[in-house]
C-alpha cells in the first residue's frame, strides 16, 4: 500500500512519462514550426534520469524530483540552425554550476533559488524556488539577469505545469 507522498510521487512520475512520451513522439525529430519562422528546425530532446536526485542536500519539491528522474536535463525546442530558441532544462551538475555562478554574480539571490535551465538566445533563467518555509515552495520564476529580482516573472506555476504550459506553447515564452 502507497502512502500519501508516495502516491503523489507515483502519480506525477506517471504524469510526467505520459508528457515526455508524447513530446518525444511528436518532437524527436526535427521539424519547422511556420508560426515562428519556416527557416528553422525545431526538436525536443531529453537525457538520461538521474537517479540520484534524491541524495541531493535540496529540499526539492516531489515534481521535480520525478522528472529528473526520468530525464536528467533536456532541450526543449531547440532551434537546431541557429541555437537561438528553445529551453535547456539543466542536468544535476550544470545545476549546481549555474547557480554557483548565479550566487556569485547576483546581489537579489534569496535562500532557495536553484537554477535549473537557460533560455537559448538569450540570457533568460528558469529558477526554482526550493525554500519549503517560503510560500512560494515550488513555483518558477523567470529571471531576466539584467533586471532587480521585483522585476522577473514570478509564474505561480510549479515545475510540471510549467513544463505543460511551455510544451502547449510550442516553446514560446507565454509569460512575456
Amino acid at each position: 500500500m502507497l502512502n500519501g507522498l508516495s502516491w503523489k510521487s507515483f502519480k506525477i512520475e506517471n504524469l510526467f512519462k505520459e508528457l515526455i512520451n508524447e513530446i518525444k513522439k511528436d518532437w524527436t525529430i526535427p521539424k519547422h514550426m511556420d508560426s515562428i519562422s519556416h527557416d528553422l528546425l525545431f526538436r525536443c530532446q531529453f537525457f538520461h534520469g538521474f537517479i540520484g536526485i534524491d541524495e541531493l542536500l535540496i529540499d526539492l519539491p516531489i515534481e521535480f524530483v520525478e522528472f529528473y528522474k526520468l530525464a536528467n536535463g533536456a532541450y526543449l525546442f531547440e532551434d537546431i540552425v541557429y541555437g537561438q530558441w528553445g529551453l535547456q532544462l539543466l542536468d544535476a551538475f550544470l545545476i549546481q554550476e549555474k547557480t554557483r555562478d548565479f550566487i556569485e554574480g547576483n546581489n537579489d539571490y534569496l535562500k532557495g533559488d536553484l537554477i535549473v535551465g537557460e533560455f537559448l538566445g538569450d540570457s533568460d533563467l528558469l529558477l526554482l524556488r526550493t525554500d519549503p518555509s517560503k510560500n512560494d515552495y515550488g513555483s518558477m520564476m523567470i529571471v531576466t539577469p539584467l533586471d532587480s529580482r521585483n522585476n522577473w516573472n514570478n509564474l505561480e506555476l510549479n515545475f510540471y505545469n510549467f513544463i505543460t504550459e511551455y510544451v502547449s506553447e510550442l516553446g514560446q515564452k507565454f509569460w512575456e
